[in-house]
């Protein structure tokens, strides 16, 4: 016979028959007659369970006494834990709402981005040339507006050097002042 702790019950093996038995119907234990131990649900005589002790292989105990406080062990634990409050509902409903808003946002500028990532510049200058710019944002986008991720490539005889505006590729830079940003 196996007595596990099951969360919310206890769960008692007997051979191919388990019983669970939620933790709050539960009055007392005790042990009676020497080596049984007996776990009082309050409904009376017929209703309660009773553990041949030298049957239990689990838990593991040195005698009746110490398999009664192992399974008020149990019984302490589910107490401490906490059951569902209206408050804890409350709480995890707030939570959820907080982590769906955010999962929202975060799809939202995924889907910005999936437009971005692998789009071809929408302009390029090449009127110096050791140094290209290279301007990424949505199609449509004015050159005024600040909707730009602007990419320079620095040719220094065999060695190209590409840097981003503001050291980022954040589409927030002006494609009309390319040649006055810092690049890092």
């Amino acid at each position: 016979m196996e007595i596990i702790n099951n969360g919310a019950s206890l769960k008692i093996i007997s051979g191919s028959n388990i019983r669970l038995i939620y933790k709050t119907q539960i009055r007392e234990i005790s042990v009676i007659k020497t080596n049984i131990i007996k776990v009082d649900l309050g409904l009376g005589a017929l209703h309660n369970v009773f553990i041949n002790y030298p049957d239990v292989t689990n838990p593991v105990t040195a005698d009746p006494d110490a398999l009664r406080d192992a399974i008020n062990v149990m019984l302490i634990n589910a107490a401490t834990a906490g059951g569902a409050t209206e408050q804890k509902q409350i709480d995890g409903i707030t939570e959820l709402q907080s982590i769906k808003t955010s999962v929202n946002a975060l799809g939202s500028k995924i889907d910005q981005l999936n437009d971005k990532l692998f789009m071809e510049p929408l302009q390029i200058d090449e009127s110096n040339p050791q140094v290209i710019y290279r301007g990424f944002a949505l199609p449509g986008a004015l050159t005024s507006a600040a909707a730009w991720a602007i990419q320079r490539a620095t040719i220094n005889g065999d060695v190209t050097i590409y840097q981003w505006a503001a050291g980022t590729k954040n589409f927030d830079k002006v494609w009309d002042n390319r040649a006055t940003l810092t690049y890092s």
